[in-house]
């Protein structure tokens, strides 16, 4: 199934503004201005930064961070790059960020005996230490130029224990000049991703202080060191991050799906709630604070959904509950289950018992007369070595197991973007294309595709990959090309064999195609999604899956595959076989009717030696020997039985049959 790390998110960290004071420090260093160049002016710089005790953040404690000198800490293992400008919207790959002046910014050296640092501190006792970090002397812009020098200083201050979070801002003045100096800033909290964000936000027509809560994660606030309004931080000016009481839990994972239930799963947050909350919809409309859960206090750390619709799409949300009304937001990302399809049932099967070096035909029947039904090799997994209801082994030496399944393939569906917006094309043509997640076996039947070109025609390859890029199939097909791209409807029929992740179909190679028509920024939006069978999820950018773009293939026709579990049917080798001769067994008889009431008849029954009638389990609950054509089994209940049928030369014959 899939699964979606979740992480507490900051935008349930509750702001409050407050007027103080602000007191420097005198701690360690970690970087000084030594110059008044870009190189030496603390202009893009990033230090790392073991916790003298643990810190909580974003419901993950931590003992190290990095601090960057654009005015922003981040956590996790992975630093921000130095020349990371806009920490909360920008998408690098840390655990989280706190931004205090969120900007490209630099100090300065000697200006009026003033030079820049950053630096910091233990103040207090545990268990109520604060870790202070300090950008002191910094301009509010990043540059060399001294005929004009904005001085101010600005801290974090990370509280011990309770995990609050302060941002405290002193004002600043002129060294040099007065020259206007303005721009914008991200202010705030960012989450594992961009898209968990707690911003602030301030136009240029209202002042700095006044600032509101951001609506997107490149909400910023406005500034300027002459204007009043917006104007500047005021000199005590204290922000204020409290976390949440009750965290959201981590990692919801969709587990095992059966036809009307799916199994879920997560990992408790730091602190342990008393129980979860659970909503699951066909919709992906994110639950709110006033929607009312589908499970209530949920003890342990999984479940199971019950009474869902047969290979439907299920989107699943989670909170914490911690008692009296205290909950956790919901999970910003649903994880998505996919009920199992109903499949049909192999009701008979026939082995064969041939003499070695011989080949041998296996058959068997469904109880769904337009299924088809599929060899292989295995159990699971394997090969696929033949269709339809009789099957002829190659030459055998030894007894060998074949497995055989039967599957229902679904009338044909359509999905993805239907027809080009965009008038232009891309030259890329390896490994560009669609990721697609396959909810169940499914078969890629036709693409359109619009070849661009100076020429009339041309070749296009297109590869189905697995998500570790191995090719499942390819085709390389003979298009029309012309200066405006022109349909091309492409026979594909690529069979995607089992359900899961990150498959791709791309365009790999093309001779006579300048270019192939695909979407930019515009015109699409992800994902695409077909109940039950798939979801289009991003483009194949190269090796990266992208959602900024749509590459190439419009208006997928694909068929779902409901395939049933796969039933032994076994070619014995005869050791009685003479070596000069070869004995052919053909000793099939016919079982009817099938369903059947209370009778069922034997086409040839003076071939049979005996019956046994088990259950589904093997349990033998009747043997009948030499038993005449007419079997009365009116005893039995309803349900699917399996008849044995041990012949007079030794053969066996095994039937699944199915009483009303």
């Amino acid at each position: 199934m899939f699964t979606h790390r979740i992480s507490g998110q900051v935008s349930s960290y509750s702001f409050a503004q407050s007027s103080g004071s602000f007191t420097p420090i005198s701690g360690t260093v970690l970087g000084s201005a030594t110059a008044n160049t870009t190189t030496a002016n603390l202009n893009s710089n990033v230090f790392p930064l073991m916790l003298p005790f643990s810190f909580s953040f974003n419901g993950i404690s931590y003992n190290d961070l990095n601090v960057s000198t654009n005015g922003f800490i981040t956590f996790g293992t992975t630093a921000p790059s130095s020349t990371n400008t806009t920490p909360i919207s920008n998408t690098a790959n840390y655990d989280g960020a706190i931004s205090v002046w969120g900007r490209d910014i630099s100090s300065f050296f000697d200006i009026n005996t003033k030079s820049g640092d950053i630096s910091w501190a233990v103040i207090g006792s545990a268990p109520s230490r604060e870790l202070v970090i300090q950008w002191n002397n910094f301009r509010p812009n990043s540059s060399t130029v001294l005929t004009t020098v904005y001085s101010f200083s600005f801290q974090i201050r990370l509280r011990e224990t309770s995990n609050i979070i302060k941002m405290i801002y002193d004002g600043g003045a002129y060294l040099v000049g007065n020259t206007s100096i303005s721009g914008t800033t991200q202010v705030g909290l960012r989450g594992s991703t961009a898209a968990d964000f707690n911003s602030r936000l301030n136009s240029t027509a209202t002042e700095y202080i006044n600032s509101s809560t951001g609506v997107a994660n490149n909400s910023s606030q406005a500034f300027n060191t002459i204007t009043a309004i917006p104007g500047m931080p005021v000199s005590g000016l204290i922000y204020t991050y409290t976390p949440p009481t009750c965290w959201v839990p981590q990692s919801l994972t969709g587990l095992t799906t059966t036809t009307n239930s799916a199994d879920v799963s997560w990992v408790a947050p730091i602190i342990t709630p008393l129980g979860y909350d659970i909503y699951y919809s066909t919709s992906n409309t994110p639950p709110t604070s006033a929607t009312t859960p589908s499970i209530v206090n949920v003890s342990g750390t999984s479940t199971t959904l019950n009474s869902l619709a047969v290979s439907t799409v299920y989107y699943v949300w989670i909170r914490s509950n911690c008692g009296s009304g205290d909950t956790s937001v919901w999970s910003s990302q649903p994880t998505m289950v996919v009920t199992s399809c109903q499949p049909t049932t192999i009701t008979s099967s026939t082995g064969a018992t041939v003499c070695a070096g011989a080949t041998a035909t296996l058959s068997a029947s469904a109880q769904d007369a337009s299924a088809i039904l599929n060899w292989y090799d295995a159990a699971t997994a394997g090969s696929n070595v033949g269709t339809g209801s009789s099957f002829t082994t190659p030459a055998l030496t030894t007894t060998t197991n074949y497995w055989v399944s039967a599957s229902i393939v679904s009338s044909d569906m359509y999905i993805g973007k239907d027809t080009p917006v965009s008038a232009s094309g891309n030259s890329a043509f390896t490994n560009y294309g669609l990721v697609f997640d396959a909810y169940s076996p499914m078969v890629i039947k036709e693409v359109d595709v619009y070849p661009m070109g100076t020429g009339t025609t041309g070749t296009v390859t297109i590869n189905l990959k697995n998500s570790s890029g191995t090719i499942l199939d390819s085709k390389t097909v003979n298009v029309n090309v012309t200066t405006a791209g022109i349909l091309n409807t492409v026979l594909l029929n690529f069979t995607v064999p089992v359900a899961g992740a990150n498959y791709r179909l791309v365009v790999d190679a093309a001779t006579g195609v300048n270019n192939l028509r695909r979407e930019i920024t515009t015109g699409f939006a992800y994902p695409y999604v077909l109940p039950g069978v798939c979801s289009i999820t991003a483009a194949s950018f190269g090796a990266n899956p992208s959602q900024s773009y749509y590459y190439y293939l419009y208006n997928w026709k694909v068929a779902g595959i409901c395939e049933s579990p796969r039933t032994m049917v076994t070619a014995s080798i005869d050791a009685g076989c003479l070596s000069t001769s070869e004995t052919d067994s053909k000793n099939t008889l016919k079982v009817y009717p099938n369903p059947f009431s209370d009778m069922i008849y034997l086409s040839d029954a003076s071939k049979v030696k005996n019956v046994k009638v088990s259950d589904v389990s093997g349990k033998v609950l009747r043997t009948i020997s030499k038993p005449e054509a007419e079997l009365r089994l009116s005893e039995l209940p309803s349900g699917m039985y399996i008849l044995v049928l041990e012949m007079n030369d030794g053969t066996v014959q095994t039937i699944k049959t199915i009483k009303k």
